[in-house]
Formats: structure tokens, sequence, C-alpha cells
């Protein structure tokens, strides 16, 4: 049946400004198109397929970005670490200051062996001494290190011969009696030269220690 507002519109003539469509009516483009016929848009879309913006976004693509950003900050802490440990070994380190520490390990090593065997002690002594310095401070710390032990074990010595000579039985005194007891009496002025001469050979090696951290 039709409407009388409808009849008295022609054909295809335009809707006038402000009139409103009665309730269950439909508009020309409404009327044009079946019942569940699809926009254009949407007909171009094969069924199931993801809208323009989802698909130029693979699934799964911000998850995988966030994992490969974490993987990378990774690796730099991991890199940043490694260097720092090659730093620490002596990555860089001049000749002097690999001087410097085989000095101070070899002062070390006199400091802290035992007081016998003395010929083992002798033997690290002996080392120091000999032992290459180029620098002013690796000088100082070994001439003045070498110098307070040398005192300590040349007056430890001297006793020690004083020792077994009383030790020794009556009348079987060697040649070289006179001269070791001569010894004994300046034992006593080397043990106390070498006590002076070791707070010294403390201050040469903190020197030396700075100067190694500077870089000689």
């Amino acid at each position: 049946m039709t409407r009388p507002l409808d009849a008295a519109r022609p054909s295809g003539a335009a809707r006038p400004p402000g009139a409103v469509t009665p309730p269950g009516a439909t508009t020309p483009s409404d009327a044009a198109r079946p019942p569940g016929a699809t926009t254009p848009s949407d007909a171009a879309r094969p069924p199931g397929a993801a809208a323009p913006s989802d698909a130029a976004r693979p699934p799964g693509a911000t998850a995988s970005a966030a994992a490969a950003g974490t993987a990378a900050r990774r690796i730099a802490a991991a890199l940043a670490a490694l260097v720092a440990v090659h730093g620490a070994s002596g990555c860089g380190r001049s000749a002097e200051q690999h001087e410097a520490d085989a000095l101070l390990h070899a002062i070390d090593a006199l400091r802290d062996a035992p007081s016998e065997p003395r010929a083992a002690r002798e033997a690290l002594l002996a080392e120091l001494e000999r032992h290459p310095a180029s620098t002013p401070p690796a000088v100082n710390a070994r001439d003045t290190c070498a110098r307070a032990y040398r005192l300590l074990l040349d007056a430890t010595a001297a006793e020690a011969r004083v020792r077994a000579l009383l030790a020794a039985p009556a009348g079987s005194a060697g040649p070289g009696a006179l001269s070791d007891l001569a010894d004994l009496a300046a034992a006593d002025a080397k043990i106390k030269e070498s006590a002076a001469t070791m707070p010294r050979c403390a201050e040469a090696l903190a020197d030396l220690r700075r100067a190694a951290r500077r870089g000689m």
C-alpha cells in the first residue's frame, strides 16, 4: 500500500529537509539494498578477513617487539660487564704498571715468608735485590725494602752462628769463632737499623701502589 507521503512525492524525488521517516519505513538507500546485503566496504573483504589495519600487523607483533627490546638490553649489559672484566684484568696497562705489580708481589712474598728455613728467605731477598725498577717510585720501594730485610737477615744470621758456637763442645770452636763473636756485637745495631727502615719501606710501598693506580 502506498503511504500518502510517498504518493505525494514523485519517484526518485528528494525528501524535503526536516522530513521525518515514519516508524518502520525505509529510506530510499535502504530500500535499494536487499535485506541481508552487505555494504560495499564489507563486500570487498572476504569473510573472516581482518580489517586492513589489523592485516598490516602480524599476530604477536607487539609481544615480539617487546621481547626483542629486552634481549637487546641484556646483550648490552653483558657486553658492558665483559669490558669491565677485561679492564680489571690489566687490559691497557703500561709496562711500568706491570713492573710495579711484579715488584709489589716480590716484596709481599719476602715479607710473608717464614723466618725458617733462612735459605728460602735469602733467595727471596736476592730476587728482590735483582728485580728491575725503571721508575723513581719502583726504585725507592725496591731499595728501601731490600735494605730493611738485608739488615734483618744479616743480624739473625749472626745470632744463629753465635748460638751454634755456644752450643758446641768446649775446644771445638774453629778459627772463625772470634769473627762470629764480633758479628754478634754488630747484630744488635743491624736489628735496630732494620726496625727504623721498615716504616720507610711501608711508605715506599704505598707510594708505589698510588703511582701504579695513576698509571705511573
